[in-house]
């Protein structure tokens, strides 16, 4: 009888213990969570490198954007990178209100990827964003990026990322400015239509 009653307290703690693990799960979710975890180990290292180099220079950040620069136009084409092969990505430490579509915003779609380097977060910003229901990207950027860091817009770099080859440069903002913009399509000479001239003789055909 004993035995039992043993038997039954103890099957009674691993409930219990079950029971609490359970409901302390929620508590202890991570807002990441809610993101899609970007693998490191296969992006190129001398890409990681510019991203390490960079994020040192903020020791006291812990979450920054990652962003592709697609705003480069010369002569009304708009090119993805400085070159044909390559592309520019636009780092800078994160910020609140950096997606809420104000003067100073990146975008206006909450990043739903991220990687970790250092420690320290990686929002990835994509295009892809813009077809993702907003909320949960938006609670999860919100808890883990205070409201008391507001605009940062002077604090950011640029990586320009060679495609055939793991090369990569980290250049500021006025050494980017400085590299010849070349578009990914070749410029259009602009021709003036001239209408034909059409006979009386024509007309009556008609």
């Amino acid at each position: 009888m004993k035995q039992i009653f043993i038997f039954f307290v103890f099957l009674l703690s691993l409930l219990s213990s079950c029971c609490n693990k359970t409901c302390q799960k929620p508590a202890d979710s991570s807002p990441l969570d809610s993101l899609v975890l970007v693998d490191t180990t296969q992006m190129k290292s001398a890409f990681l490198n510019c991203v390490h180099r960079f994020i040192m220079q903020y020791p006291k950040d812990k979450a920054f954007i990652l962003k592709c620069g697609y705003g480069y136009e010369d002569h009304g084409i708009t090119t993805n990178g400085v070159y044909i092969n390559s592309d520019v990505f636009m780092i800078q430490p994160a910020y609140y209100d950096i997606f809420m579509g104000g003067e100073w915003s990146v975008d206006d779609m909450y990043p739903s990827h991220y990687f970790k380097i250092d420690n320290r977060i990686v929002f990835l910003c994509s295009r892809s964003d813009s077809f993702m229901k907003q909320e949960k990207y938006r609670k999860a950027y919100h808890q883990i990026v205070s409201d008391k860091l507001r605009v940062h817009y002077e604090d950011l770099a640029f990586i320009l990322v060679e495609h055939k080859d793991n090369k990569a440069t980290l250049l500021s903002s006025d050494e980017i400015r400085k590299r010849k913009i070349s578009p990914i399509s070749a410029f259009r000479e602009v021709v003036k239509f001239t209408a034909p001239k059409v006979t009386d003789e024509e007309l009556e055909n008609e």
